[in-house]
């Protein structure tokens, strides 16, 4: 089905160094700080100590050689003590100098962006002569972000040469993905205002002159885009390094007083922007419809706000700005900006004609009508009248569409959040939910019929919508299949893995920041540096996923450690960075260390990894239970172990002829070295313990080791500093960059470990099967009558199954098998379907619908029918989990759905308007109404036509090709319908092969195994239809299928699993008489 995007355009690349704005001035103030003290220890200890130590005792050099003579009688003679001061003066010379050497080794590599030179007998001065120079270079050379220094920061790329993405109108199917290239910000400018330069003096930076001349050292940033590339006196220019010489020429964002744009006298107003606004709730608001916004755009777009910026971006607006708001009488001219904006709908599509007649508007009292406290009612209001799009006639989303990754656009009036409240973000939380649907399948398997699965309740449950409402797979798989099909890509064109440092994850593209240049494949995009490549969400439609997942993780080791501008992702390669330290208070460095042993234990993009955990977290190796984590109470001889692996690491990498890790892994050679160890270290190092460290991290060539400390101390230099008084902000040093840490408190944590733990508990509510006539053996190795078919054979319809006849007569002849009373059968109702079992879908619903809400309205149908009687708070929290709700978005997303709905024949409408909560017309059905009502609560009850037709409803799982992040409220209802669905399925396949009918058993099994694959008892109900029918093909068909499944479970056969392909598979003994029946 065609779909409508609000926005598709990925953002500019994060700069590191350019486009990150500090949230506050006090980790500026603090980087200032540091970079203040470290230049004064450089000072004093270069030129204080030779200074003080010449003051003291002179010239330390002789006036003439001594001789040998001299020499000896020195150290013969008694001493009266200056032999002793002589000595310590040169002890004292020596270690002055052994300092200048390092500092000197190390101002070059800062420089330059490259690794000092390793000198093993300088070791802890030249780290101390390191960090003092990225502290002055963090302060000094690029204001607020790290410039380089000896850990060879990520070089971004030209913010303003950032590909981003066309938007596409409305009315086309699907968006296309076209790179383009960023007009300069210079080119926003108009003629008549006048340009400000400022020249540079000696000493200043581009954070002293934001101070200076725009009153904010923070909007740096908007001096450095108008600036890119411009040619300078001298023959330079500015670059993403920043260093900006004296005597050049910036210009300058206009004066905020020169901002103000006339507004044209077509009845047009302003509105000045709130925190939390957005163009679609202001349009909504002063529109009366939150799908005009496109016009705020446009008439918007010409005036230059107080920051000196101009409305671009339809997803970006700043507290403080002026939105013109169109009147009637006429609205601004159109400008196109392809690159920007989305183009604007065409007048058609804005109705001038009032609403009609049966859909009156209603009156601004009755936007909340009164209520009785003991009731919450729903509170609406009817929207102004739109040119709704009919939906073709087959309404359910294509594959495509149900699989566009991070670009698909909600279709609902509100900002998805990309992480829960307490900082959880959208890949760990995918990943937990990924290990919950494993387990939640194990828990499925392992049941009897009747029983239901343990289920989360209350806040637990609540919890779970949270990680749903998060979550996003998608996005998982876009990092995944871009990893691996760059592997690929290097393995076929025998070059090493591209040294991928940072990766970061935005809703439309994923960044690579890498260490080097490199030449990446298609689809990645390349941009201005050679070592910045971006690949758009979009892309991952063209990797071949099934072929990717055979190939391995090339980097197991990327985690996300916080969320940045635009919420996203920022993903390190612990690998590659060796040591990470977080550097705070204990208890949020161990929430900080919390979030990282998750997402590593749950992370799909490593094929195998160990997290070690010391001193730190010690639930989570029983709690996750990946086969991933182990604890250790201490360090003890952790570092002895992993230094003898490192050793042996190097030795398998010498004899492969690999020169590195990533090259090893491009060309499959040293298998063993590639699965990496990351330690996580709760506890604090001794010197000893932390010199080790750096020296098995550091040795190169470098090997699948890497570790994460905690405390108040960095061993290397890279770590996550904890802002104090603000849990939400840190500073990723050496890059300066200031993150949004991700972390599980305390309570979330708890949360999460009980949350995996139901998953152990026993199954509930057993019902008894009462048929009590168990399905016989077969004779071992005994094939039946030929009735070939192959396993996954379908036919598209049941009529010949679900005549009563038939199944009936059949049934009659086995005297052992008595006819349960039937159930009530149901007649759909007259009014539009819900369909739940299978792909969500509305039928019969006769009113219009906009193709950009149909899955947003389906869903509220589908609460609505579920959960009769529920008020506007709790459709809020179904629908918008962790979103802030008007009740003008859910007034007139409810009144757009009772027009989808329509009205019965007598006028009543199917979504009445009520006092007390949400409830559908009785015309209105779902497909679960209509199972419920032929199957009951015991499937062992019901007539076998009643079964038949039940499991004619399933189209397949229950909620499948709905957005990942939807439906978290029905995760309950699913597990409920899976299992009632299989019990059916059961039931009826025993029926038939007790009654011989072996096309029914394959029928019906084959039905339950689409909703719950992993069920060996439907697998043991098909392999028996295949005896029956004589079909060794199917049954090695079946056994081969259930073993695979099993296997990708990680679970084994059960035991009536293994007797019965025992009995299927060992030849057929020599015996007369009746042969034993399965």
């Amino acid at each position: 089905m065609p779909r409508t995007h609000r926005s598709t355009r990925p953002r500019r690349t994060m700069s590191f160094g350019t486009d990150v704005r500090p949230r506050g001035r006090r980790s500026r103030f603090g980087s200032v700080l540091r970079g203040l003290g470290a230049l004064v220890v450089i000072v004093v200890v270069l030129a204080g100590i030779p200074l003080a130590l010449t003051a003291l005792a002179g010239n330390p050099l002789p006036d003439s050689v001594p001789s040998w003579g001299d020499v000896t009688s020195a150290l013969t003679e008694p001493d009266d003590g200056s032999l002793f001061l002589q000595a310590l003066l040169w002890i004292a010379w020596l270690g002055w100098i052994s300092f200048a050497v390092g500092l000197l080794v190390e101002i070059p590599a800062a420089l330059s962006g490259r690794k000092a030179p390793r000198l093993p007998a300088l070791r802890f001065q030249q780290r101390a002569a390191a960090g003092l120079l990225a502290a002055v270079a963090a302060a000094f050379v690029v204001g607020p972000v790290g410039a380089a220094t000896a850990a060879e920061p990520v070089q971004p790329p030209a913010p303003q040469r950032a590909p981003v993405t066309t938007a596409q109108a409305p009315a086309q199917a699907a968006p296309e993905v076209a790179t383009t290239e960023a007009a300069p910000a210079t080119e926003a400018a108009t003629p008549a205002m006048a340009q400000r330069t400022h020249t540079v003096q000696r000493g200043e930076s581009l954070w002293r002159i934001a101070e200076q001349e725009l009153g904010d050292g923070m909007r740096w940033p908007e001096i450095a885009e108008l600036n890119y590339g411009t040619p300078q006196p001298g023959g330079g220019s500015l670059d993403n390094t920043h260093w900006i010489a004296p005597g050049w020429q910036l210009r300058l964002p206009p004066e905020p007083a020169t901002t103000a744009a006339p507004v044209a006298d077509t009845g047009a107003t302003t509105h000045v922007v709130a925190e939390g606004d957005t163009l679609w709730d202001i349009a909504e608001q002063r529109l009366g419809d939150g799908a005009r916004y496109p016009e705020l755009v446009d008439a918007s777009r010409d005036t230059v706000q107080p920051d000196g910026r101009r409305l671009t971006d339809p997803d970006l607006i700043r507290p403080g700005w002026t939105i013109t708001v169109p009147g009637t009488a006429g609205a601004p001219p159109v400008v196109a900006d392809p690159i920007s904006r989305e183009p604007a709908q065409p007048p058609a599509e804005e109705p001038a004609a009032p609403p009609p007649a049966e859909e009156p508007a209603q009156p601004p009292a009755a936007e909340e009508p009164a209520q009785p406290p003991a009731a919450e009612a729903p509170a609406e209001e009817q929207p102004p009248a739109e040119a709704p799009v009919q939906p073709p006639a087959a309404q359910q989303p294509d594959d495509a569409e149900l699989g566009d990754a991070a670009t698909q656009a909600v279709g609902d009036d509100t900002v998805v959040p990309l992480r829960t409240a307490a900082g959880v973000g959208a890949l760990m939380a995918a990943g937990v939910l990924g290990v919950l649907a494993v387990r939640r399948r194990t828990q499925q398997r392992r049941r009897e019929p009747g029983e239901r699965i343990a289920m989360p309740a209350g806040a637990l449950a609540g919890t779970e919508q949270e990680l749903r409402g998060v979550a996003d797979p998608m996005s998982v798989e876009l990092v995944d299949l871009a990893l691996r099909g760059l592997a690929a890509d290097c393995a076929r064109r025998g070059v090493a893995l591209p040294p991928l440092r940072i990766g970061r994850l935005t809703s439309e593209q994923f960044e690579l920041y890498l260490t080097d240049t490199a030449q990446l494949p298609e689809p990645f995009v390349a941009t201005e540096q050679g070592h910045v490549w971006l690949l758009p969400a979009a892309a991952v439609r063209a990797l071949d996923a099934a072929e990717l997942r055979e190939v391995p993780a090339p980097y197991p080791s990327l985690v996300t450690v916080g969320h940045g501008p635009e919420d996203g992702h920022l993903l390190l390669d612990l690998e590659r960075l060796g040591t990470l330290a977080v550097v705070g208070d204990h208890d949020r460095s161990r929430e900080v260390m919390a979030a990282l042993a998750v997402e590593l234990a749950t992370s799909p993009w490593a094929d195998d990894l160990q997290v070690t955990l010391v001193g730190t977290c010690p639930e989570l190796a029983d709690g996750l239970d990946t086969g991933r984590i182990r604890h250790l109470p201490t360090v003890g001889s952790l570092l002895g172990e992993l230094t003898t692996r490192a050793r042996n690491d190097r030795v398998a990498l010498a004899e492969s002829g690999a020169y590195s890790l990533d090259d090893a892994r491009a060309r499959g050679v040293a298998v063993a070295a590639w699965t990496p160890e990351i330690v996580l270290l709760g506890t604090p190092l001794g010197p000893d313990q932390e010199e080790q460290l750096a020296e098995l991290v550091e040795s190169l060539p470098r090997v699948a080791v890497a570790a994460v400390t905690s405390g108040h101390g960095a061993v290397g230099q890279w770590s996550l500093e904890l802002t104090d008084g603000d849990p939400d902000a840190a500073v990723l040093q050496p890059v300066g960059v200031e993150v949004q840490p991700q972390r599980l408190d305390r309570h979330q944590y708890a949360q999460i470990l009980e949350l995996l733990g139901i998953t152990s508990q026993p199954a509930v509510r057993p019902w008894v099967d009462t048929s009590g006539h168990p399905v016989g053996e077969p004779d071992p190795g005994a094939v039946g009558p030929g009735l070939l078919e192959p396993l996954d054979t379908l036919e598209a319809d049941f009529d010949r199954l679900a005549a009563p006849d038939a199944v009936d007569d059949r049934a009659a002849t086995d005297d052992e098998v008595p006819e349960p009373e039937p159930a009530h059968h149901v007649v759909p109702g007259e009014g539009p379907t819900v369909l739940l079992l299978g792909p969500v879908e509305v039928e019969d619903a006769e009113g219009p619908v906009e193709q950009s809400k149909y899955r947003q309205l389906t869903e509220i149908a589908a609460f609505i029918a579920l959960n009769p009687g529920r008020g506007h708070s709790a459709l809020d929290d179904a629908m918008w989990p962790g979103s802030r709700v008007t009740q003008n978005t859910r007034n007139t997303a409810i009144s757009k759905l009772r027009r989808w709905f329509g009205r019965d024949i007598h006028g009543d409408d199917y979504l009445p308007r009520v006092d007390s909560g949400y409830r559908f017309h009785p015309g209105v059905s779902t497909d679960w109404d209509q199972w419920r009502a032929l199957v009951g609560d015991d499937p062992t009850l019901a007539g076998t036509p009643q079964l038949v037709a039940a499991l004619e409803l399933v189209r397949g799982q229950p909620f499948t090709g709905v957005n990942p992040r939807r439906y978290g409220w029905a995760e309950h209802l699913k597990q409920e319908m899976i299992s009632a669905i299989v019990d059916a399925a059961h039931e009826l396949a025993q029926r038939a092969i007790r009654g011989g009918d072996a096309h029914l058993a394959r029928k019906a099994s084959t039905i339950g195994l689409q909703v719950e694959p992993g069920m060996e008892l439907l697998w043991r109900d098909r392999i028996r239809a295949e005896h029956l029918a004589g079909n060794r093909a199917g049954i090695d068909d079946a056994i081969a299928r259930m073993t695979a499944i099993s296997a990708d479970l990680g679970d084994d056969l059960e035991d009536a699993t293994v007797r019965l392909i025992a009995k299927l598979t060992s030849p057929a003994p020599q015996r007369s008489g009746i042969p034993e029946r399965l």
